[in-house]
This record gives structure tokens, sequence and C-alpha cells, in this order.
């Protein structure tokens, strides 16, 4: 038997030149694995960017098509400034004189509700203390 020495591995061949069939089963199911694998990782990836894409494409086109995007801000005892909050509170006043709408709509708050009476799209920033 010829012995070649390849990569720090020793191949037996045999006098035809081929090589061991366990051996090439081996790198093939070594390189099965490694794709699936990859494939996986990719698609899960592709996936879940997809979604984002998505969530992010809705949410513009909500705010684009809006007729009134409303900001509410919060003064803040600890920070010593207005913070941007998620909901309208219930128990705060309405500053007036920060308050504003950029197209001029008229913006009233009553009972933990705000109101805004606008002719088209309008941008509105409403401050609480």
């Amino acid at each position: 038997m010829l012995n070649i020495i390849m990569v720090g591995l020793v191949f037996n061949m045999k006098k035809d030149g081929f090589v061991s069939t366990a051996l090439i089963y081996t790198f093939f199911i070594i390189f099965l694995i490694l794709m699936v694998f990859l494939l996986n990782n990719y698609s899960s990836t592709r996936f879940t960017l997809n979604r984002y894409v998505y969530d992010i494409e809705e949410e513009l086109y909500e705010l684009a098509n809006a007729d009134i995007n409303l900001n509410v801000f919060v003064w803040s005892e600890t920070d010593k400034e207005y913070k941007y909050v998620d909901g309208i509170p219930t128990n705060k006043s309405l500053n007036t004189s920060l308050s504003y709408c950029k197209n001029k709509s008229t913006m009233s708050y009553e009972n933990g509700e705000i109101t805004i009476k606008s002719k088209g799209k309008d941008y509105c920033y409403a401050y609480f203390n």
C-alpha cells in the first residue's frame, strides 16, 4: 500500500488510487451538517428581519396617514424637564401656555381626555404639569 500524507492526516490509498469511502462519507456528512446549520441560521435571521421591516413600514404608514399626531409631555420633578410619555395623565393639568398645534388646531382638556379640533393633518404637543 502507498501512504500519502496530506494536511497532517495519513490517507491509505488503494493501488487504483481511490480514497477510502468512509473518509469521503465523513467529509460529506460534515459538509451537510454545516450547510444545514448555515441555512437554518440564515432563514431565521431573514424571518426576524422581515418581521421588523414589516412593523416599521406599518408604523410609518400609519404616521403618514394620520390626521392628527399628538405628542404628550409631563413635567418631571426629579429631572426638572418635560418627559415624553405614551399616555395622557389623568392627575395632571394641561399647561395651555406651552401646548400647541403646528397648523393652528384648537386643543382642550377635560376629564382626562384631550379634544383637538382640526381641519386637516396636524402635529400637536400637549404639556402637563
